[in-house]
């Protein structure tokens, strides 16, 4: 049996933080994304899919700026009349109003996921700054419009209702991981018997929601207790600076590695090195804030620990004691308590992994994941008539 075809709109496929797109449309088993995009990035490392995209005449030619700024693109319209989609998916709320038109010409139902700074961009301060006017106009249209939305946390989904969507459109859908790409690992670095300083692993955009300021302070304070521990934070952003400053002031600076952006198989990589996953996010000055934290899953996968805030989606995905440490955001002295008794402890952490990975093959498992995605496709579509 032919899979059903629907569109997907993300407006730049595919940033390498994306992963998660580029999983969740090859896992797909009773339906097949067509991309729509504004420009097409890193084919080479995200290939396989069917996509369309408006800077086929040019990044700065008249039409693909066009579409930039309104989301109209000739082209596009003339593949939603003539083939046959049976409904339209964007990832991000700002993408559902590029997908928008295109649903309403072709009367096909809209379905939106929704991540975090696309909900709070509508229910923070940001919303008055120029450049989120157009979206924070435009949201309850799209509010209107959309027949569901999937967001990654109940966090994300009560901000999103606060925003002033219909909470009977709403659902939870929690991402999934590529179990396959994430192997287990038996033991950590050091476990032969090898000397070997365990390593925190920060990674994420440096940004304030990370609250990676917070984590190097919990790493400085557990060094002076006594803990020996190194420390390397993979990402870069407006607040390398700040952080690599905030080093330097702690006098932790011969600890510590900023590695910048890598790969994804070398966050992998520098995942089986490590003893602790440290993921702080918390809510930014501008209320931005995390939803489902994907490298946290990717950890847990591998069997890596997680001491993290008690923020977002994070509760969904690390069981307090269990399978990591969860602390109120901003408690500092827990933080670095948690930190210090992970690192001080190597049992403790191996038995925190094997819960961990057995957490994310019940629960977080893509093809677990994106069989729940298409029971909601089934869900919208069963409703849907065309008008």
């Amino acid at each position: 049996m032919e899979p059903t075809t629907f569109a997907l709109f993300r407006n730049n496929f595919l940033p390498l933080s994306e992963t998660f797109i580029h999983d969740e449309l090859r896992f797909h088993e009773r339906y097949r994304g067509v991309v729509f995009a504004r420009r097409h990035l890193n084919a080479d490392v995200f290939p396989g899919h069917e996509v369309h995209a408006a800077d086929g005449a040019g990044a700065n030619s008249p039409a693909s700026l066009l579409y930039g700024a309104t989301g109209l693109y000739a082209p596009f319209f003339r593949e939603f009349l003539t083939r046959r989609f049976a409904l339209v998916h964007a990832h991000f709320g700002h993408n559902g109003l590029y997908a928008l038109p295109y649903a309403v010409a072709a009367r096909l139902p809209l379905v939106v996921t929704v991540h975090g700074r696309d909900v709070t961009i509508l229910t923070g301060p940001d919303r008055h700054k120029p450049e989120f006017w157009y979206y924070s106009l435009r949201a309850r249209q799209l509010f209107a419009r959309t027949n569901l939305f999937l967001a990654a946390s109940t966090e994300l989904a009560e901000l999103l209702v606060e925003a002033g969507c219909d909470p009977e459109k709403i659902r939870i859908h929690r991402l999934g991981v590529d179990l396959s790409n994430f192997a287990f690992r038996e033991s950590e670095p050091g476990e032969d018997g090898s000397a070997q300083t365990p390593q925190v692993l920060m990674v994420g955009r440096f940004v304030k929601k990370k609250g990676f300021h917070y984590g190097l302070r919990a790493f400085a304070a557990a060094l002076s207790a006594g803990v020996s521990a190194r420390c390397r934070l993979i990402g870069d952003g407006p607040e390398r600076g700040a952080l690599e400053q905030l080093v330097r002031d702690l006098g932790i600076a011969d600890r510590v590695v900023f590695s910048g952006s890598v790969p994804h198989a070398a966050v992998r990589e520098a995942m089986n090195e490590s003893a602790v996953l440290l993921a702080p996010s918390m809510v930014a000055p501008n209320m931005d804030r995390e939803s489902g934290l994907i490298v946290a899953k990717e950890a847990a996968a591998v069997g890596l620990p997680v001491v993290a805030h008690w923020h977002g989606g994070l509760p969904d995905i690390v069981d307090d004691g269990v399978t990591g440490f969860l602390v109120p955001e901003r408690d500092l002295g827990r933080l670095t308590a948690r930190l210090a008794r992970l690192l001080g402890d190597r049992q403790l952490r191996v038995g925190f992994g094997r819960a961990a990975r057995e957490k994310m093959e019940r629960e977080y498992d893509i093809r677990i994941a994106n069989r729940r995605l298409e029971g909601f496709y089934d869900e919208v579509l069963s409703g849907w008539t065309r008008r």
